[in-house]
C-alpha cells in the first residue's frame, strides 16, 4: 500500500508544475526530459495498483480436504495453487535477494 501511495504522490508532484505552467522558462529538451518523471509515475502507479490487487485478492478454499490458494494475477487472470504463492510474490516484488526470504 505504501508503494501505491508513494507512486501517486510522485505523479502528483511531478505533474503539478506542468499543469499550472510553472516551467515556462525551460527549453524544449529540458521539458521533454522532465516529462519522463510523470510518465514514470503513471507507470509506477499502475504497476503498484496491480501488485496491491494481487495481494488483496488472495483467498483460500478447501475442497475435499485440499486447500487451494486463489488470486487474481497481474494480467487479470484468476490463478489457483496448492502452495502459498506469497513467498514467490515477495521475490518478484524486489525484496532484494530473490529467494523470497525478505532480503539480506
Amino acid at each position: 500500500m505504501g508503494r501505491l501511495i508513494f507512486a501517486i504522490f510522485w505523479t502528483a508532484c511531478t505533474l503539478t508544475p506542468l499543469l499550472i505552467g510553472a516551467l515556462p522558462e525551460i527549453g524544449l529538451v529540458e521539458r521533454s526530459i522532465y516529462l519522463l518523471f510523470p510518465a514514470f509515475g503513471i507507470f509506477f502507479t499502475w504497476h503498484s495498483w496491480l501488485l496491491l490487487r494481487r495481494w488483496r485478492s488472495l483467498r483460500t478454499e478447501t475442497v475435499g480436504g485440499v486447500t487451494f490458494y486463489i488470486w487474481i494475477q497481474k494480467n487479470g487472470r484468476e490463478c489457483r495453487a496448492t502452495k502459498d504463492p506469497r513467498g514467490d510474490w515477495e521475490a518478484d516484488d524486489g525484496d532484494g535477494d530473490g529467494d523470497g526470504g525478505g532480503g539480506d
